[in-house]
């Protein structure tokens, strides 16, 4: 009998999971957080909370108001989400699988919520510590690869990131503001956004590099300084802004591995 999965998070990974789960029959609940921040919108689920419901290719999932609401729409098989960034709701349901989506470095609570099985994506979860298994989530030959014991590559390079597309960040803390969508074609020079400081001035958010606009926070979002607010790839292709990566693609898959492995009794 296939088991409810939790995934915690919904960016684009935590999207991919739940779209690769989705389709193969698995009830499906998001928990995330009010106000998520995820660059690449159109491929992220978490902008339900903003919206009520996002589409990523042909999958809707639907923010739900409660519990009660949440769990008739799981009975009726959609993909699910709650605004819950502690994971409290977490034992409100029946025995599930939990896949951890998020910073293992903030994830807190990793340890504590119950689970039959429990996933983590990343170099922040530790199999038979943590979690029962990682995921690797760093590009390279190992990409996607399932871990039983231990922890995969720490987090990202600076190569890593460059070859993920080229991240534009906030120079100061503040409210960052654009009035591009994603799929905008930029040159080198042109300003993506503002950002408005606590003392009332505006900070410029301009690329270097040409391309299309690939991800973009929402308006109003308080950022602080560093953190990435825009993502422009220079492979001037607007129709990736909507797909499903490779890299996301190949790690889902891994997901879905590991879960059937489990369901299945198969031990490593």
């Amino acid at each position: 009998m296939k088991h409810l999965v939790i995934v915690r998070g919904g960016g684009e990974l935590g999207t991919a999971v739940a779209h690769r789960l989705h389709r193969v029959g698995y009830k499906v609940l998001i928990l995330e957080k009010s106000r998520p921040s995820a660059l690449r919108r159109e491929l992220a689920f978490s902008d339900a909370v903003y919206d009520g419901e996002k589409t990523v290719e042909r999958v809707t999932c639907v923010c739900a108001e409660n519990l009660k609401t949440a769990l008739s729409l799981i009975a009726e098989g959609r993909v699910t989400m709650l605004v819950d960034p502690t994971g409290r709701y977490v034992r409100k349901f029946p025995p599930h699988i939990l896949v951890n989506t998020l910073d293992g470095k903030e994830d807190e609570s990793r340890r504590e919520l119950p689970a039959d099985f429990r996933i983590g994506l990343g170099a922040g979860y530790c199999a038979r510590e943590d979690v029962n298994c990682v995921v690797e989530t760093v590009r390279g030959y190992s990409l996607g690869r399932i871990i039983y014991d231990g922890r995969c590559r720490r987090w990202q390079t600076a190569e890593d990131v460059i070859k993920d597309g080229g991240f534009l960040r906030a120079e100061t803390d503040g409210a960052f503001k654009s009035p591009h969508t994603i799929s905008h074609i930029f040159r080198p020079g042109d300003m993506v956004g503002e950002i408005y400081d606590d003392r009332g001035q505006t900070v410029p958010v301009v690329t270097s590099v040409g391309g299309v606009l690939r991800g973009i926070i929402h308006d109003n979002y308080h950022v602080p300084k560093g953190m990435a607010v825009a993502e422009i790839d220079p492979r001037m292709e607007p129709s990736d802004c909507s797909s499903i990566s490779d890299k996301a693609r190949c790690i889902s898959g891994s997901v879905l591995e590991a879960i059937m492995a489990f369901e299945s009794g198969v031990r490593p």
